[in-house]
């Protein structure tokens, strides 16, 4: 049974990838599966719900931005340090529903930290799936996170990152995800598209991945930016008569779909 009281834990390390991200890496034995998130507290300051970017059963990684309050305290902790963690909550990506199948992984900025933990998990699972195609999208090169696994994963996936502000680079192509992934086409046979980041960006990838002839029912959607206490008291994730942080975070886009739609037509509504 998950337990909803903290848990103290070592940070092991901690790496700087931008100004604002930082990478902690937490030495723990909690194994959150691909696309499931944590509850992440400071005592005295407050807790925050972060995805998982990782899949290891001996340590947790947490790709942070510091945006609020809990962020900005975990941005003075350093290795050695302690944090408190609950979790892991959700459901996340379907992974058995997933073997035999080709996969199309899609994230934008920080909406990479859940598909990192899929990639992870498919590399130590490599005889289940099939081919595998990456698509990242950052505002500049400077903002690109995990670089350095992106050089090691481009050996390994058909892997693409656009940039949307930078000039083209021998390294990185200027676009949108949509365009980068117009350029360099996926197989679409047997294939399942995994998303995750600002849900105007996976709109747009899905309309994309609808001309390539892939379905809704074949699209899943992380909703993990709307995350908040994880257990469904406070309902601000709810959508309609679902709650992101029980039944999801991870959603096939054809059944989540209608309840968006839903909930934009009360918004605009009231």
């Amino acid at each position: 049974m998950i337990g909803y009281m903290p848990k103290k834990f070592k940070i092991k390390s901690v790496k700087k990838y931008t100004n604002d991200v930082n990478l902690f890496k937490v030495k723990c034995n909690l194994s959150p599966k691909p696309g499931t998130f944590l509850e992440v507290s400071i005592p005295g300051v407050g807790e925050c719900p972060l995805a998982s970017c990782s899949y290891d059963n001996k340590y947790v990684e947490l790709l942070t931005r510091n945006v609020g309050k809990v962020t900005s305290a975990m941005f003075n902790l350093d290795a050695g340090d302690s944090i408190q963690i609950r979790g892991p909550y959700g459901k996340g990506f379907p992974l058995e529903k997933l073997k035999g199948k080709n996969l199309i992984m899609v994230a934008g900025g920080t909406g990479i930290a859940p598909i990192t933990s899929m990639i992870n998990y498919v590399e130590k699972n490599r005889k289940n799936y099939g081919k595998v195609w990456i698509y990242f999208g950052f505002r500049n090169e400077r903002c690109i996170l995990l670089n350095d696994r992106i050089e090691k994963w481009k050996e390994k996936f058909h892997l693409h990152v656009g940039l949307t502000q930078d000039k083209e680079t021998h390294k990185y192509e200027k676009g949108f995800i949509n365009e980068i992934m117009e350029k360099h086409k996926p197989k679409t046979k047997n294939t399942v598209a995994l998303l995750c980041g600002p849900e105007g960006m996976m709109e747009t990838v899905t309309e994309e991945l609808h001309k390539l002839g892939i379905t809704n029912n074949k699209v899943y959607w992380s909703l993990e930016r709307r995350m908040e206490c994880g257990f469904g008291s406070c309902g601000r994730c709810q959508i309609q008569d679902v709650y992101v942080c029980k039944d999801g975070p991870i959603f096939r886009y054809d059944i989540i779909k209608p309840k968006l739609n839903n909930e934009n037509w009360s918004n605009k509504k009231e």
